[in-house]
């Protein structure tokens, strides 16, 4: 649990436990597995590592500081975990927080996260 109780997320109140996600990845894992062994390959039980398992929100309240894959003595990495499932929900089913949702129109429409126009990006300078 060395990585939890090193998490800044974790020690913050957010509902983020590295260890927790990896126990959680495995307990499918193996579940699966059972399930393939039992009924064969294409078995379906109606449940998902992501949603049952692992919630959204503690994937997002990650910082992808690093800590827990430093302190872990093992040298498991719960932070590819989290950003592989974290690449999922966006690439795949277009589910981002709504702060990462505007920055990537920013950068779409203005080439910059900032909302706005290329033109007029220079403009602090004439404040000064």
């Amino acid at each position: 649990g060395r990585c939890s109780s090193m998490c800044p997320a974790s020690q913050t109140g957010k509902k983020l436990s590295p260890r927790k996600i990896i126990m959680d990845t495995r307990d499918r894992l193996e579940e699966v597995g059972k399930n393939i062994r039992k009924h064969g390959k294409d078995h379906d039980d109606g449940k998902s590592l992501l949603g049952d398992y692992i919630t959204e929100e503690e994937l997002w309240a990650c910082t992808s500081c690093n800590a827990c894959v430093e302190e872990c003595p093992i040298s498991i990495d719960p932070l590819s975990i989290i950003l592989d499932m974290r690449r999922y929900l966006v690439m795949e089913k277009s589910a981002a927080p709504s702060e990462l949702n505007n920055m990537m129109t920013n950068i779409e429409n203005n080439g910059a996260p900032w909302p706005f126009n290329q033109m007029d990006k220079l403009n602090w300078k004439n404040e000064l």
